[in-house]
């Protein structure tokens, strides 16, 4: 009987059918099911148990009492902590003033997921900040950094991978060396920047970017590994005049990266 007179209340007032009705109010509104019934002057457990029966599940309702709870904008707020890298349950819960463990279900009731896979995808992110960090303050590796960042500027993907106890970085599935000089070498008038045991690293490196480095200037000669030599790269300094073997090459970025 109750059934009969809510759905034809709902179809005369509301020009729906039931379900429908209570699928735009339960998940579209998010109402509360005392104020679904007052629409319909019926009782709100019956509502709560019609809602249950038709499978419709209020995931908005725990957003809205958490924000009557904690204030208007608590749920951003809630987000915008626990995405920090560094943060985790521990940090919204001390914001918010509850426990750890209830910070846990607010966020499975928020993002309608378990905690556990955000937690083990932040340790992944914060392993490689630490590592990229590292690298960043290391001024062996300074150079190799900001190679990466440059090519990353133009949509490069790239990655410094660990081997041994030396460092390789691979950009578009390309092995590419790094090499600097930084006391270029005057010969019969001219400056010249070398750069020894190229040939050890050649069965291993796709390109190399050799790095002329003094204390005004910094050139970067994008070479392929078929246009080094076997054992002693001389590049002539870009400023003095006169043609030089691998001028070409300098700052050819785009020999690794199309984009660049």
């Amino acid at each position: 009987m109750q059934i009969a007179r809510t759905e034809c209340g709902v179809r005369e007032a509301f020009c729906i059918d039931p379900y429908s009705f209570l699928k735009e109010k339960v998940e579209k509104e998010g109402l509360f099911d005392y104020e679904i019934a007052s629409l319909l002057d019926v009782n709100s457990a019956w509502i709560g148990k019609l809602r249950k029966a038709l499978g419709l599940n209020n995931s908005k309702k725990f957003l809205r009492r958490f924000e009557r709870k904690y204030g208007k904008g608590a749920v951003r707020r809630f987000k915008e902590i626990i995405e920090k890298r560094e943060n985790g349950l521990s940090d919204v819960a001390r914001y918010f003033g509850f426990t750890r463990e209830y910070a846990r279900h607010a966020y499975k009731k928020i993002y309608g997921r378990p905690y556990t896979l955000h937690y083990q995808k932040k340790l992944t992110e914060r392993k490689r900040y630490r590592e990229h960090q590292r690298l960043v303050k290391s001024k062996r590796m300074k150079s190799l950094v900001d190679i990466q960042e440059k090519l990353a500027s133009c949509g490069a993907k790239t990655q410094i991978v660990k081997r041994g106890r030396s460092y390789v970085m691979e950009v578009n599935g390309k092995k590419v060396a790094v090499k600097v000089s930084k006391k270029p070498i005057k010969v019969n008038g001219k400056l010249y920047y070398h750069f020894t045991n190229v040939g050890c690293k050649m069965s291993d490196s796709d390109i190399f970017v050799c790095i002329c480095a003094s204390k005004n200037k910094r050139f970067h000669f994008v070479i392929p590994n078929d246009a080094m030599p076997k054992s002693t790269l001389s590049i002539k300094d870009p400023d003095d005049s006169g043609p030089g073997k691998y001028l070409k090459y300098l700052e050819a970025w785009n020999l690794i990266a199309a984009t660049c």
